[in-house]
């Protein structure tokens, strides 16, 4: 970052240490400030000056800085609150290096709990009023009020894969069911008629539903019927899973191809089938999330690679473009996974 550029982002990590502190607090003495953030005395200086033109502190000589008034906004914060951060990792990885580059500062701030535990904690975000929010929301809690109040807020936020209902605001996704679409049309491609669909309980349900629509579009632009004992959901029975699993006894009945709703199902399947020592050479498997896991499935596996460094990017361009520019309108923009083959 180009040095007469790293004040900006300073005046922002100072009014996070700022943020919530009484008047007459003192802050720290200038030299231990430059050592935690990492700068020169002649930049802290510079930026410590900004925060008092805007009355934020005041230099007494021979005492100290003394806070004057908290920030009400954090002007270089960007917040990205997260439902799954090990799904999430590499998109808030480029996400912090974009708003860097910006001269932004980045909090993650995990979105755990129940419903209740997850209101307070958005509710503490639009408190800080940031420069900007990106959420990724909890599946199961789509519906809480917290996220009217974000927008009645009006603090810029970009919502990632889906947004809360009721709710018009920025959204960048990537396409669950165009991805599906494509391993359907890869199987087809390669002599498979008999194509099942398999889920199980490990699966985002909200994903599973826009994966089992990819499915379905799928099979129609391959000119497929589905057969309903080809389709083993997240939702079926364990009789409905029994029956489902017998028809890889019979070469009459078995599939020619599944479709899993992620990797980890997947691999699951896998293993069940082996236990029951079904051959498996002449069926294909699918899964969906490439996720690490892909890679030790005792089986070729075509998979979707989603754009999570892409994400993070593009998260933070529309972030800051809105932040930068209020009345620029809400953005629509879904990305393109790519459908691979792991374990050949």
């Amino acid at each position: 970052m180009p040095r007469n550029n790293i004040y900006r982002e300073l005046i922002g990590k100072l009014e996070q240490k700022l943020f919530g502190l009484a008047e007459n607090s003192m802050l720290p003495p200038e030299q231990l400030l430059a050592d935690e953030f990492g700068v020169s005395k002649p930049t802290l200086r510079r930026a410590l000056q900004a925060l008092a033109n805007a009355g934020q502190v005041r230099k007494l000589n021979g005492v100290g800085i003394i806070v004057t008034k908290s920030p009400r906004v954090i002007s270089r914060e960007l917040i990205f609150v997260c439902y799954d951060i090990v799904f999430f990792a590499e998109t808030l990885k480029s996400f912090g290096i974009r708003a860097t580059e910006y001269n932004y500062f980045i909090s993650i701030v995990p979105l755990t709990g129940d419903a209740a535990t997850q209101e307070r904690i958005l509710s503490s975000v639009t408190e800080r009023h940031p420069a900007g929010v990106v959420i990724y929301a909890d599946p199961r809690h789509t519906q809480l009020k917290v996220f009217h109040q974000l927008a009645v807020a009006k603090i810029p936020t970009l919502y990632l894969m889906r947004l809360p209902y009721g709710i018009d605001n920025n959204l960048l996704e990537f396409g669950n069911a165009d991805g599906m679409v494509e391993i359907v049309e890869t199987f087809y491609q390669t002599g498979c008629r008999r194509i099942a669909l398999y889920g199980d309980e490990l699966v985002n349900p909200i994903a599973a539903v826009e994966r089992e629509q990819g499915f379905m579009a799928g099979m129609k632009k391959c000119r497929l019927k589905p057969r309903p004992e080809l389709h083993c959901p997240p939702s079926a029975t364990t009789e409905q899973r029994e029956a489902f699993l017998r028809l890889f006894d019979d070469a009459e009945t078995c599939p020619d191809a599944v479709c899993c709703l992620n990797d980890y199902c997947a691999g699951r399947l896998i293993k069940i089938l082996q236990r029951r020592d079904i051959k498996l050479e002449n069926i294909s498997f699918s899964g969906f999330d490439h996720s690490s896991l892909s890679e030790f499935i005792p089986q070729p596996l075509l998979t979707v690679e989603p754009p999570m460094a892409e994400m993070g990017r593009e998260a933070a361009d529309i972030l800051i473009k809105q932040a930068e520019n209020p009345h620029f309108g809400f953005l629509r923009r879904k990305l393109r996974a790519s459908v691979i083959s792991t374990g050949q």
